[in-house]
């Protein structure tokens, strides 16, 4: 069984996607660069919603589905929500700084925070399981770590960059969530 209410995401990402096929999301709400944003300030939330094609979409959602396999029962599924929401949205607006004259969209960010997020739980609560490496969720999460930071869609580096900001995000965002008891 796993975190219900992150199905949030795998719902959000299959119904834009539809969109997409009408509709040109990337252009309506991806998120851009902080020069080219003007007040748009939504597109750093909505450009986790959109994705360039269905693998990107498909593979997205396998990731989400592998990490809240680990995750379920740790935290609050709807602290977990919650948590992957501000630190994807905090991980676009960085971005939009690093990048300002870009667009980027996905929902990586969400994935790559909550990564971090299992990591900082194996060194501040160990009162949790740990991560097993020899296990199907495991294979999963490593290989999309991997895997995810090859430039397939940006020929770029900017893949491994958002990836990294949202990892570390995570890692300073749940530190001081469990420092402070939030989660």
């Amino acid at each position: 069984m796993r975190e219900y209410s992150l199905y949030f995401w795998e719902i959000l990402w299959g119904v834009f996607f539809l969109l997409g096929l009408r509709f040109d999301c990337i252009e309506l709400l991806g998120n851009k660069g902080i020069h080219i944003i003007g007040n748009q300030y939504y597109r750093f939330f909505t450009g986790l919603l959109i994705h360039v094609n269905l693998f990107h979409t498909v593979i997205n959602m396998c990731s989400l589905y592998w990490v809240s396999v680990f995750l379920h029962g740790q935290i609050d599924g709807w602290k977990l929500l919650l948590f992957s929401t501000v630190t994807g949205t905090l991980t676009n607006i960085l971005f939009s700084f690093i990048y300002p004259d870009s667009t980027s969209v996905g929902g990586s960010p969400v994935v790559f925070s909550l990564i971090g997020f299992i990591v900082i739980l194996q060194f501040l609560r160990p009162d949790l399981p740990r991560f097993q490496t020899n296990t199907t969720y495991a294979a999963w999460i490593i290989g999309y770590g991997i895997l995810g930071n090859l430039p397939v869609f940006s020929k770029n580096i900017s893949t491994l960059v958002i990836h990294s900001i949202a990892f570390f995000i995570a890692l300073v965002v749940g530190y001081l969530s469990i420092r402070f008891q939030i989660l």
